[in-house]
């Protein structure tokens, strides 16, 4: 069930939101925003509406000092507005913390206009790292269940080469899912073959299945590596020997791996 802005911001004062009207070039953008790309189609049909029917819907920002602002949530709505050419535009200025700032600004994108897969794993990815917030947290916060955190949490193992060709909107994300597991020499060498032969998603699939190497999980493995990724929150490397299996949890600090022991005691 999604929640409303409102309700994940802590302040209990929350309700009592002013509404003003700010001077753009007095607003910085901010600093947690989630999303990297803009369709510029939709940023003009935005533009076309607020022309004619001025902007409807306030920006939230916060005072950093003294008539100076950073927004919060609103970001396509003030790009849009300095298409425009506004000087000024309606803001509902509220004192939150970094942590709220952020979680409302990606819940915003998440349910106005859903951020791309990439987007929303590095956005979980932000959150959780600044905040040492588990996926479980996550999406309490956000409205998503653990298990959609989590499995989209895994597209931050893809190399920085297949984000950069899934960002560029060269290959789908059906047809570099099946690369998560992969190390990133492999990664980037099966994305040369799907951008070269324009492999599909199941052709991908298929040749990954194939692959007799180590550095492919078989089903038992995944389904193991997937299940300590979600419950520890991290990246997790599973190792198969015959019989034996080697499992590796990395821990970006001292903090979170405390908050997992605590978790299994």
């Amino acid at each position: 069930m999604k929640r409303s802005l409102s309700s994940l911001i802590t302040d209990t004062n929350v309700r009592e939101y002013k509404i003003k009207e700010i001077n753009i070039e007095d607003i910085a953008e901010s600093n947690t925003q989630a999303r990297k790309t803009f369709d510029n189609s939709k940023l003009n049909e935005l533009k076309n509406s607020i022309q004619k029917n001025g902007l409807l819907q306030p920006l939230i920002v916060q005072e950093t000092e003294p008539n100076r602002y950073r927004l919060i949530a609103g970001e396509r709505r003030l790009r849009a507005s300095k298409l425009v050419g506004l000087n000024k535009v309606p803001c509902l200025i509220k004192d939150i913390g970094e942590r709220d700032a952020a979680i409302i600004g990606l819940v915003e994108n998440i349910q106005r206009e859903r951020l791309n897969h990439i987007e929303e794993a590095m956005g979980y990815k932000d959150i959780s790292s600044k905040f040492n917030l588990s996926p479980e947290e996550i999406g309490i916060l956000v409205g998503k269940s653990r298990a959609h955190v989590s499995n989209i949490l895994r597209l931050t193992n893809l190399s920085e080469k297949v984000y950069k060709a899934l960002q560029d909107q060269i290959v789908t994300m059906g047809q570099v899912r099946p690369l998560i597991n992969l190390n990133e020499e492999l990664q980037n060498q099966i994305l040369d073959e799907i951008i070269s032969f324009k492999l599909s998603s199941r052709a991908v699939e298929d040749k990954i299945r194939n692959l007799n190497i180590e550095n492919v999980s078989d089903e038992e493995v995944s389904h193991y590596k997937n299940f300590f990724e979600d419950k520890a929150g991290s990246k997790v490397k599973i190792n198969k020997s015959k019989k034996k299996y080697k499992i590796s949890l990395t821990f970006e600090s001292k903090e979170k791996l405390d908050n997992f022991v605590n978790r299994i005691n």
